[in-house]
């Protein structure tokens, strides 16, 4: 089996080294990403098996991109999830309400956050 890339997009260092190493300890390849045009210029050389996207970032929140990165960049068939600390029933009526595959909370842990992404990526 090949290596699944997973794309972290996350304003805060922290978050992403946390996650990033969990996720690389499981497996997964990891590109984290902490600005919105490192993502783009990411879409621009491959395509990630995952992508986790923040909302609360500098600029545009990460609902407001999905829509853009999914069209401008093709990612109709890439499963991207919503991954924020924000109150667990306003994150899931911003991932239904941007077209999120789905979304993850940050106060679940680091233990949730691998069975929901082995989830995810054992499903496509």
């Amino acid at each position: 089996m090949s290596e699944r890339t997973i794309f972290l997009v996350d304003d805060s260092e922290l978050i992403l080294s946390m996650v990033s190493a969990a996720l690389q300890t499981a497996g997964y390849k990891v590109r984290a990403l902490a600005r919105w045009e490192a993502l783009n210029a990411e879409l621009e050389q491959s395509k990630p098996d995952m992508i986790l996207m923040d909302i609360n970032m500098p600029e545009m929140t990460g609902d407001s991109a999905l829509s853009f990165f999914r069209e401008a960049r093709g990612l109709e068939d890439v499963p991207i999830y919503l991954y924020s600390d924000i109150d667990i029933r306003a994150l899931e009526r911003r991932a239904e309400a941007c077209g999120a595959d789905g979304f993850i909370s940050k106060g679940w842990g680091i233990e949730r956050l691998m069975s929901e992404v082995e989830q995810v990526l054992a499903g496509d």
